[in-house]
C-alpha cells in the first residue's frame, strides 16, 4: 500500500494536544531528571491506518535541533498524515526538550527514552525499536541534526508511489548528490567505508550506492525486524545484509549542515562499524570461532614464551613446564576469551565459575596433550616447543566445542533476536486529539 499523499481523509483531526503548556513543563523536567513513569500521556486517535507515514528518529544529545527539525517536517509534510516517533539516549535536556514541543504540535508526538544500562545496539538498535513502535506501514527513518534535510521526505514518498518499492534510500552518491560540506578526511573514509561494504556483498547492493546511508524510507511488512542484529550507526547496511528480495531504490540528496549540537562520529564507531561488516559478512558461528582462533593464537604465543623460560632457564624437565605454562597461557586466553569471544566481560555472574571450568577444560586437555608431546619428542625426536604447538593444535576444536557449549553456552543471548533489551519504561507524548 502506497502512502495516501493527499487524502484529507487519512489526516487527524486537527486541535491542541489534551496538554497545556503548564503540563509538558512539568513533564519535560521529571524526564530531565530521570523520573520516567510508564504512562501514555495522550490516548491513542484513530487506526494505525490513518497515518500514512511514521518518521523515526534516533537521538542523543539533541536538544537544540528538536524545534528546528519539527518545524520543516510540518512544512515539508503539509499533505501526509504523519506521526513523529524519537527513540532518545540522550543524558541531556533532550527528553524535555521534545515532551515541551509536544504539548504545542498537531501531529501525534511519540518519545521512547532509553535509559542508560538499556541502549543496546546504539543508534541501530533504537531504529530497530522505533520500528516495532511505529503506526504507519511506512516508517522514514533520518537524523535529528537537520543533515538529513526533511525536504526530501516528499521524493522518497514520490518515488515509493512510481516505482512500488520496499526501500527507498536518500543517497549522497547517486546523479546530483553530493557529501556536503564532507572534509578530505570524513569524505575519504564515508567512501572507503562505502567500497568495503559494496566489496563484501557484491549481490545484496548492486545498484546501491550509498548502503551507509541513514536516511532511507522502507515498507515494515518488507522486513523481520526481530531478525536485525544492531550495531552503531549503520543500520542499513544491517538491513540490507539481512533481508531478502527487497525492492530498492534511491533518490539523490546533498548531505545538510549541522544545525547544533556535535557529531557522534568517531574512531569506535569505525571500529563497531568494522566488526559489523564481519560480523555481517561472516554467519555467527564462524566470527566466533574466528576469535577463538585468534585468541588462542595469543594465548600459544603465551604459552611457547613460558615454556621455553621454564624449560630452558629453569631447566624443569619438558612435561612439567609445559603444564606450568599451561596456568599462565589458560589464565591469559579466558580473560580474553571472555571479553572478546562470548562477550561476556561485563557479566560479573557465573565468571567464578566459568574461569573454573576453563582451567579444568585445559588441564584436562593437558592430559591428552602430555602423551602427544612425548611421543612426538621422546620418540620421534621433535623439539618440545614444536610439539607443544602441534599437541595444542591438535585440540583446538574440541576446546572451542567445550568452551562454547558448556562454559558460555548459558552466558551467550540468542543468535536469532536483536542483542539489546526491551525498553521499559517508556513515556509516549503529545498525540494529536
Amino acid at each position: 500500500m502506497s502512502p495516501k499523499l493527499d487524502d484529507p481523509a487519512t489526516r487527524q483531526a486537527g486541535g491542541a494536544s489534551d496538554l497545556s503548556l503548564d503540563d509538558g513543563s512539568a513533564i519535560a523536567r521529571s524526564i530531565a531528571h530521570g523520573a520516567l513513569p510508564a504512562i501514555d500521556l495522550v490516548p491513542s486517535a484513530g487506526a494505525p491506518d490513518a497515518i500514512a507515514l511514521s518518521v523515526l528518529i534516533p537521538t542523543r544529545n539533541e536538544a537544540g535541533n528538536i524545534a528546528a527539525l519539527l518545524d520543516r517536517l510540518e512544512a515539508a509534510l503539509s499533505r501526509v498524515s504523519f506521526e513523529v516517533l524519537f527513540v532518545d539516549d540522550s543524558d541531556d535536556e533532550t527528553p524535555g526538550v521534545i515532551a515541551a514541543e509536544a504539548v504545542r504540535r498537531r501531529e501525534r508526538i511519540v518519545l521512547l527514552h532509553r535509559p542508560p544500562g538499556a541502549r543496546g545496539g546504539g543508534l541501530g538498535g533504537a531504529v530497530v525499536h522505533g520500528l516495532r513502535e511505529a503506526r504507519a506501514e511506512w516508517v522514514c527513518v533520518m537524523d535529528a541534526d537537520l543533515q538529513h534535510p526533511p525536504e526530501v521526505v516528499p521524493r522518497l514518498l514520490d518515488q515509493v508511489r512510481d516505482r512500488q518499492d520496499d526501500l527507498v534510500i536518500a543517497s549522497r552518491y547517486c546523479e546530483s548528490g553530493t557529501v556536503g560540506s564532507f572534509g578530505r578526511t570524513r569524505a575519504t573514509f564515508s567512501r572507503g567505508s562505502t567500497l568495503a561494504a559494496r566489496a563484501a556483498f557484491p549481490d545484496r547492493l548492486r545498484g546501491v550506492t550509498d548502503p551507509m546511508s541513514g536516511f532511507f524510507l522502507i515498507r515494515r511488512s518488507a522486513i523481520d525486524a526481530e531478525a536485525l542484529q544492531p550495531t552503531g550507526f549503520k543500520i542499513l547496511l544491517e538491513i540490507l545484509a539481512r533481508s531478502r528480495r527487497l525492492r530498492v531504490s534511491e533518490v539523490p540528496f546533498e548531505f545538510g549542515t549541522r544545525h547544533a549540537g556535535h557529531s557522534k562520529a568517531s574512531a569506535r564507531e569505525g571500529l563497531r562499524y568494522v566488526r559489523q561488516l564481519a560480523g555481517l559478512r561472516l554467519n555467527d558461528d564462524a566470527l566466533r570461532f574466528l576469535k577463538f582462533g585468534l585468541v588462542g593464537a595469543s594465548g600459544l604465543l603465551v604459552n611457547s614464551l613460558l615454556l621455553a623460560f621454564n624449560a630452558g632457564v629453569l631447566g624443569l624437565f619438558y612435561l612439567i613446564a609445559a603444564l606450568l605454562a599451561t596456568q599462565g597461557s589458560t589464565a591469559w586466553n579466558f580473560a580474553l576469551t571472555e571479553r572478546l569471544v562470548f562477550l561476556s566481560g561485563r557479566r560479573s555472574e557465573g565468571r567464578r565459575r566459568r574461569c573454573v571450568l576453563f582451567f579444568a577444560m585445559n588441564n584436562v586437555a593437558f592430559g591428552l596433550r602430555g602423551p602427544m608431546m612425548f611421543v612426538l619428542t621422546s620418540a620421534l625426536g621433535m623439539h618440545y616447543l614444536w610439539s607443544n604447538i602441534v599437541s595444542m593444535l591438535a585440540l583446538m576444536i574440541l576446546r572451542y566445542t567445550t568452551a562454547d557449549r558448556w562454559i558460555w553456552g548459558s552466558a551467550q543471548p540468542p543468535l536469532t533476536v536483536p542483542a539489546y533489551p526491551v525498553v521499559s519504561p517508556a513515556v509516549k507524548v503529545g498525540e494529536g486529539a
